[in-house]
């Protein structure tokens, strides 16, 4: 970007030392990504405190530091007198006022659309990226599926699964902007909205899926939480809310000023679905929008997928859309990688799903038994990096529900795999019962469920699998499941050495 000269005292609130006026080129979070002229913010974490590497970032280039250490700035202040150094209250909110304004408010030259919720983030964002798209309204894509612009995925790294920190969120906006794109549509994880990630940004649209508990670990009460993400609707100009889940459709009704549309299973919504018919090739359904009656075949599997696309549809007539263009392009929309997504090539069926949640796990169950198969088999997951009270109730959850289950472990951290396993364990009724099978590797899981399969079965992978790596002690261990199944079929084996924790 372009580099530009600011005034300290009018760049952020807050005091200031050293030049009063510097040329800013980026800024950064991480020291490490420092460049020559960036503003280094500091942040302090739970694990790390930014204000211990302003060294390094002043030596890498930096010229601005933001920080709330008053004592640690001033000591590096009267080392680096050509350093400007900004005193704040609140770094986090720092780094987004600062990347808007470096930036230059590129959110205010897109229609923006945040999604929120426990479970359907991903694929009502990938829907309503794909049907805006094919409506010819060119938009990108910032979420767990990646960074994507109207045409393909890019190569913005991505330093956080879902929702980028505010300056990575700032950078692929500007780019949207520059490649005269119209929209964007951001995942918006309670975790970002809490952390000041998308602080600044008026969404056009504000999308709520659903609340269940979920990162309890961070917000500490599931009042917390859905405060957290109540908090993306204060910063909305209109909203699409499912009225079918009881545990925060009401909240935002009762709190929402603007333009609400909300969709339905059920008879409430203003947007809602009736008469679903599922096979393994999609599904049909009757929708009634505004008193309007329209027959819908679209590619997708499953009851919880026409919720999903309930919302996108409810989206895209928020920014302007009709009814009936929006069905025009139906035949268009895709389900993101790793949801409810068919594997072909196999003797039998293969479905990957995200699932790692016990709502989640129940939903893509409830729509997998619609699908004929002969046999069903199952591969559930205990993650280790959180939440060890939810283990045994995804084994609730699939119990009775498969001829075959097979219990892994997800993102083990630093958890111990066969805790993590037996944690998952104590929620069937009969544990030790022989179609109940355990595999502390997630590799070991999916080829003994194949080992498992004949012709005429689904095999239904759930948990973590998507996402390019695994959480192993504090490193990301590189993970792929296409590749993983490629493997059974092409050596029929594993190298469980290779499969062994970094030391």
């Amino acid at each position: 970007m372009n580099r530009k000269a600011y005034l300290m005292e009018t760049l952020l609130n807050g005091e200031y030392s050293g030049p009063s006026q510097q040329s800013i080129t980026s800024v950064v979070y991480d020291s490490r990504d420092v460049e020559e002229g960036a503003a280094f913010v500091c942040i302090s974490g739970e694990k790390m405190d930014g204000h211990l590497f302003i060294e390094q970032a002043i030596e890498l280039g930096a010229k601005t530091i933001v920080g709330t250490d008053h004592e640690k700035m001033a000591t590096a202040s009267a080392l680096y007198r050509e350093v400007s150094f900004l005193y704040v209250h609140d770094s986090r909110q720092a780094l987004a006022d600062l990347a808007r304004v470096i930036y230059d408010f590129p959110s205010e030259s897109l229609h923006t659309i945040g999604v929120t919720g426990t479970n359907g983030k991903t694929t009502v964002s990938s829907f309503t990226y794909n049907l805006l798209n094919h409506l010819s309204f060119r938009t990108g894509l910032i979420g767990t599926a990646g960074i994507w612009d109207d045409q393909q995925k890019t190569t913005f790294k991505q330093t956080v699964p879902t929702t980028p920190e505010a300056p990575d969120i700032h950078r692929v906006l500007d780019y949207f902007r520059a490649s005269e794109m119209k929209a964007a549509v951001i995942e918006s994880t309670s975790i970002a909205i809490e952390q000041k990630r998308l602080l600044g940004i008026y969404f056009d649209v504000a999308v709520h899926t659903n609340l269940t508990p979920e990162h309890l670990e961070f917000h500490g009460t599931m009042e917390a939480y859905k405060e957290a993400k109540l908090k993306l609707f204060d910063q909305a100009k209109r909203a699409v809310v499912n009225i079918d889940d009881p545990a925060m459709s009401g909240d935002i009704i009762e709190r929402f000023q603007g333009q609400l549309i909300t969709y339905s299973l059920s008879e409430l919504g203003d947007i809602r679905a009736d008469h679903i018919q599922t096979s393994i090739n999609g599904t049909s359904f009757t929708l009634y929008a505004f008193n309007e009656t329209y027959n819908v075949e679209a590619p997708i599997i499953g009851e919880y997928n026409v919720a999903n696309l309930l919302a996108a549809i409810a989206t895209c007539y928020q920014i302007g859309f009709s009814i009936d263009e929006i069905l025009s392009v139906i035949d268009h929309i895709q389900a993101p990688e790793g949801r409810f997504q068919v594997v072909d090539g196999a003797p039998f069926q293969i479905v990957l799903d995200y699932a790692h949640t016990p709502d989640a796990l129940a939903t893509v169950l409830d729509a997998v038994r619609h699908v004929p198969y002969r046999k069903l088999i199952v591969m559930i997951t205990g993650i280790g990096l959180r939440n060890p009270e939810k283990r045994p109730m995804m084994a609730q959850v699939a119990d009775g529900m498969a001829d075959e289950i097979i219990v892994s472990v997800d993102q083990p951290g630093f958890a111990d795999r066969q805790e993590v396993v037996n944690d998952v364990l104590k929620g069937f009724h009969h544990p030790s019962a022989p179609h109940i099978h355990s595999r502390l590797y997630r590799e070991e899981a999916i080829h003994h469920a194949f080992d498992l399969a004949e012709p005429g079965d689904v095999v239904l992978l759930t948990g973590i699998g998507f996402g390019g790596y695994q959480i192993i002690g504090d490193e990301r261990v590189p993970y792929s499941e296409l590749e993983v199944i490629d493997d059974y079929f092409n050596n029929g084996s594993l190298d469980v050495q290779q499969m062994k924790e970094p030391c």
